[in-house]
This record gives structure tokens, C-alpha cells and sequence, in this order.
């Protein structure tokens, strides 16, 4: 009997959107509170995340998140953005980036 080999699976990027996007509609059913960040440069050390709007738990509607998403797209496409996630019921806390400026992502 041969043994066959598979060939690794790569994802594309809109299954790994896909997968983001129900890890935050998780976290918004939880009651996690969402806060909005962007920058306009990624330091190795530090880079200066601006909060766009205030934290919120969007009452547990994506709709809103990924709206806010948009809009924080529209006033700063040059920048990126991340959404960072805190359940405080468990003490833990979450970031990732969202968006990336199409010179950063080349």
C-alpha cells in the first residue's frame, strides 16, 4: 500500500476574513468590548494606535462594528487599523489587525 501525500492547504485571504469576521461576531455575542485603533506607521518598538470613537460592545450587532470598520477606513485609508478586544469576564485580551494601507501591504 503507498502512502499518498497531501499537499499543504494554504487559506486564501477571504477564508482567513471569514474567520476573523466570526471570531468578532463570537466576541460580540460574549459582551467582549471592541475598541477601534489606528496608526500611521508600525514601529518594531512602538507605534502610536489612536482610539477611533470609544469602546463599545455594539450591543452585540457586527453591523455596527464593521460599519465603524468603514467609516475609520474612509477618514484614514492611509493608516492601519486594529481592532483590540477585551473579555473581561475572563481577563483576557485580544489584538489584530484589520486594515492595511495598500503601501504596507505590497
Amino acid at each position: 500500500m503507498q502512502a499518498v501525500l497531501k499537499q499543504p492547504q494554504t487559506e486564501t485571504r477571504s477564508e482567513t476574513s471569514g474567520r476573523v469576521f466570526a471570531q468578532i461576531e463570537k466576541c460580540l455575542r460574549q459582551g467582549c468590548v471592541i475598541r477601534i485603533e489606528h496608526a500611521s506607521t508600525l514601529a518594531p518598538r512602538f507605534s502610536p494606535w489612536q482610539t477611533w470613537g470609544e469602546p463599545a460592545c455594539y450591543n452585540g450587532d457586527s453591523q455596527q462594528i464593521f460599519a465603524q470598520i468603514a467609516a475609520c477606513q474612509t477618514a484614514y485609508g492611509d493608516h492601519h487599523i486594529r481592532l483590540s478586544i477585551e473579555d473581561y469576564s475572563c481577563h483576557s485580551r485580544f489584538s489584530f489587525v484589520v486594515h492595511q494601507p495598500l503601501a504596507a501591504a505590497a
